[in-house]
């Protein structure tokens, strides 16, 4: 997408609709169809891009609103066209935002420092009391956690497994928390360090921490 500085006229419309940026330079906008006037109450911090707002968001069945942001806060934060941000009762801090998102009533939404979205983690299984035999990653599947068990005890092919998936973590792990496209979260109070991906639905949870939530259009996950 390409993005540009705000006009004169855009940072007054901003400002008379309560909006406010620690610095106005650093907040880049959609070249082709930002509409400063469906932002209200919004703080701004860090390096802000803005996507264009010019179709409404199905709130729930029959009730539509106007993309844009209204009650929020953000930090180091990319919002891609079309979504309705509001009522952020802490602030967004570090997330890559994707298309048609609707993200409404939540605390705090957060990329700290050396995330690593779940990926990496060990955990045990048939093995509760021992050390961890599986890795968790985003490619792995049955077959695989079935073999890493299986050899758990062989020491070097187990370093190996281990290292090659380290190395694929390595490569594939996004900066900073990313949200897909056609995205709805409502009604939950914390998210750190979690990617979650397109046509994903999170309603009414407290706390989704460390972990990556493999949604697609062709399995949405609610």
């Amino acid at each position: 997408m390409q993005y540009r500085s705000l006009t004169f006229e855009e940072i007054e419309t901003l400002e008379s609709n309560s909006c406010w940026a620690e610095d106005w330079n650093r907040v880049k906008v959609a070249e082709d169809g930002f509409q400063a006037k469906f932002f209200h109450r919004v703080m701004f911090y860090g390096d802000i891009q803005l996507g264009c707002v010019q179709k409404e968001v199905e709130i729930t069945k029959g009730f539509v609103k106007h993309s844009g942001i209204n009650d929020a806060t953000l930090r180091n934060v990319t919002v891609g066209n079309n979504c309705l941000i509001e009522k952020v009762g802490n602030y967004i801090n570090n997330y890559t935002i994707g298309d048609d998102c609707l993200i409404s009533n939540i605390s705090v939404m957060e990329t700290t420092e050396g995330a690593t979205y779940g990926e990496g983690n060990l955990i045990s299984v048939l093995n509760e009391v021992g050390d961890g035999n599986v890795i968790f990653f985003h490619d792995l599947n049955s077959q695989f956690a079935a073999f890493m068990v299986k050899h758990f005890n062989d020491k070097d092919l187990k370093n190996a497994i281990r290292r090659l998936v380290k190395e694929e973590i390595a490569r594939t792990n996004p900066e900073r928390g990313t949200i897909g496209n056609n995205v709805k979260i409502v009604n939950t109070k914390e998210i750190t360090n979690t990617v979650i991906q397109t046509d994903c639905e999170i309603s009414g949870a407290s706390r989704l921490s460390d972990c990556t939530i493999l949604s697609s259009e062709y399995a949405s996950v609610y």
